[in-house]
């Protein structure tokens, strides 16, 4: 990845650029002791990677990864400080990651594993958006699911990745009838109409249909509940206190996550 140092401190540039010796990815393209020499550097070279002293003169980090987003919005950021007080401005700029010094050769590849996640999600078209209410966006767009089938899929969804059977997805959607050969009817009339929408906006990849279930393709979308589960949460993928709200099946994962959250 196409990396730019940004810290007034040379010792610091020198050590940074020791320590990243042999990191796979990371390609240190520009080092900078002031801040508006690396933003004018960025304005004119492609950056896919920014890490940020956060407490320097004229033009502190945070300002700096400000004006690096309005240049190219998908600049992936890193805060470097010597003090945890600046977490929440990092939080809330939506910065990918926060690095405390002093830090060593193997703290830094942690740090390289995880944007090597962030920078592959970035990649993919489609994102599910669990947290709130339950939404598919297709390159920013939400696509137009409803009724039954959309609850299908927001069903599927929390499984990640493993199949559901038909009967149990039936069984919890439609709660409130009783099961049988004759009644399945309804659930596969509404499976075929999720089918037809995903065809029809160009994403029936996110589906796999087996003889006996379903099951959710992860390979092919982004989830704020899997960064949720996984510890790689960034501004698009944070909490905000409700998971799939129009559900009432899903009141039992929102349990459990405001009980890791520590919320109840």
């Amino acid at each position: 990845m196409r990396t730019i140092i940004v810290d007034d401190e040379e010792l610091m540039l020198k050590r940074f650029v020791r320590l990243s010796d042999g990191i796979a990815d990371l390609n240190i393209i520009g080092q900078f002791s002031d801040s508006k020499e690396a933003l004018a550097y960025a304005e004119h070279n492609p950056v896919e990677l920014a890490f940020l002293d956060v407490d320097m003169p004229q033009m502190n980090g945070i300002k700096l990864a400000e004006s690096l987003r309005k240049i190219r919005h998908d600049i992936l950021i890193v805060f470097v400080s010597a003090y945890e007080e600046y977490i929440w401005d990092s939080n809330q700029l939506g910065i990918d990651y926060y690095l405390v010094k002093p830090f060593n050769q193997s703290t830094l590849s942690v740090v390289m594993e995880k944007i090597r996640l962030l920078a592959a999600r970035q990649k993919k078209t489609l994102y599910v958006q669990t947290f709130g209410r339950f939404v598919v966006f297709k390159d920013g767009r939400p696509i137009k699911l409803n009724g039954k089938a959309k609850e299908i899929l927001a069903l599927i969804v929390t499984k990640r990745g493993k199949e559901v059977s038909n009967e149990e997805l039936y069984s919890t959607i439609w709660e409130d009838r009783i099961y049988s050969n004759i009644s399945m009817s309804v659930y596969y009339n509404a499976l075929r109409r999720l089918k037809k929408i995903l065809e029809e906006e160009g994403c029936s990849e996110i589906l796999i249909s087996g003889k006996h279930g379903q099951m959710a393709n992860i390979e092919v979308f982004d989830c704020d509940y899997y960064a949720w589960q996984d510890g790689n949460v960034n501004q698009r993928d944070r909490f905000d206190g409700e998971f799939m709200s129009e559900y009432t099946w899903g009141e039992s994962i929102l349990t459990d996550i405001l009980k890791e959250e520590g919320m109840i």
